[in-house]
């Protein structure tokens, strides 16, 4: 008989079926600048025309006046379609300064992202925002009285499930650009201080349950979830950790044979 014993878990970002700017690969945006702009500056995507949101870029040089900048796509942000008129810009001291002219998105800047269930987290950690160190997680279910008149005795039916729990996560910090060793810590912050709604998040709370050669007696609890708090501790040379609540949102979501369940 297999003793469970505790294992980590992940969390991710989870922007389902949602058009973004296409961050993937090598994708970047070139622009001719009206203001001088920095090497590795960061600006948001301003939208003039569509409904597209919370984008984020990053020049990948300097640049002076008029000068062409490739811009590398950090946060694709979501609801933008080809066609929507968007500019970059910086707020400076409460303003919002221009650096390029509206310019319309192309069909080839938009990807759908997001992801919807387990087979889609183990193709890849491009949602990965941290890896969970300690967890708990607890459920309720209310109850509806269906007592008739003349019982003797209260009856009940189930009810509504809910569910609600805490997590310790070790922050995950992904490479923008391999080659500059630069970093990001938009994941982080979209969960702190979410630039629009509070993003929604996918939870996989792992359980090992047996020593098998494919882990096949791992449990995870997966779910929709939104983070309802977080704080932040962090000491020199120490593993950065953030103290969450969670509030599951719908049932857990389908959790599929794990043949390499190590992966997760």
């Amino acid at each position: 008989m297999a003793i469970y014993t505790g294992n980590n878990g992940r969390v991710y970002v989870a922007r389902q079926a949602n058009n973004s700017i296409k961050k993937s690969g090598n994708n970047t945006i070139t622009r001719r600048v009206v203001a001088a702009v920095n090497n590795n500056q960061i600006f948001q995507v301003v939208t003039v025309t569509g409904g597209g949101s919370n984008a984020v870029v990053r020049a990948t040089s300097a640049g002076v006046v008029n000068a062409q900048v490739a811009f590398k796509i950090v946060d694709g942000g979501l609801g933008y379609n080809a066609g929507d008129k968007v500019y970059f810009a910086k707020n400076l001291n409460g303003v919002l300064k221009r650096f390029t002219a509206d310019f319309a998105l192309s069909s080839a800047d938009i990807a759908t992202s997001g992801i919807d269930n387990e087979r889609d987290l183990v193709s890849g950690d491009e949602f990965l925002y941290g890896k969970v160190s300690s967890w708990q997680l607890s459920s309720s279910s209310e109850v509806t009285d269906t007592t008739a008149l003349g019982d003797v005795t209260r009856s009940y039916r189930p009810s509504i499930t809910s569910g609600e729990g805490t997590a310790t996560i070790m922050f995950y910090e992904d490479d923008i650009d391999p080659t500059s060793g630069s970093k990001d810590i938009f994941g982080l912050s979209e969960v702190l201080f979410p630039r629009g709604l509070a993003p929604a998040v996918i939870i996989s709370l792992a359980v090992d349950g047996g020593v098998d050669t494919d882990e096949l007696f791992k449990t995870n609890f997966v779910f929709n979830a939104y983070i309802t708090g977080a704080t932040v501790s962090v000491s020199y040379g120490e593993v950065v950790t953030v103290e969450t609540t969670f509030t599951v949102d719908g049932p857990l979501l389908d959790i599929p044979t794990k043949l390499s369940a190590s992966t997760i």
